[in-house]
């Protein structure tokens, strides 16, 4: 099945919508996931302008250069998406779908993204990724080309 351009911007506004659901319901490992998702899907919207051709990799950084959103933004937007990106690329792996809560806040104790937090480090941590996620979608979805 073929995935059109706005289908996955589409799927974007879901799965960020999803995503802040899930972190209201405390579901923070999912939560986290599905922002992912968010993101992915709208790199992937900007990708299929491009090509037709389907990555399966998930990997959110190299998505984005491939992307090609760049021509499509500010350079403060390009600068700052790739920033958000970044911040919860270490945070978010495709395989959290497996993940339950506990299994999550072991590998961020890993990465020692538990430092320097107050309370649940879990749920800051997917707090501030939800953050940028929604901000990584509300730019993409503010400069889709079919608005402008």
């Amino acid at each position: 099945m073929r995935i059109e351009a706005e289908d996955y911007l589409e799927a974007a506004r879901f799965r960020i919508a999803d995503s802040h659901h899930l972190y209201l319901g405390e579901r923070y490992s999912f939560a986290l996931y599905a922002a992912g998702l968010a993101i992915e899907s709208m790199v992937r919207a900007y990708r299929v302008l491009e090509t037709s051709t389907f990555d399966e990799r998930h990997d959110l950084k190299l998505s984005l250069e491939e992307s090609k959103i760049k021509r499509f933004l500010r350079p403060s937007e390009f600068a700052e998406i790739t920033g958000l990106i970044l911040f919860v690329f270490r945070r978010w792996k495709n395989d959290l779908r497996f993940a339950s809560d506990n299994r999550l806040r072991r590998r961020l104790k890993k990465l020692q993204l538990d430092r320097g937090i107050r309370g649940d480090f879990l749920k800051q941590n997917c707090r501030m990724s939800l953050e940028a996620a929604t901000r990584i979608v509300k730019i993409g979805v503010t400069r889709w080309p079919i608005h402008r």
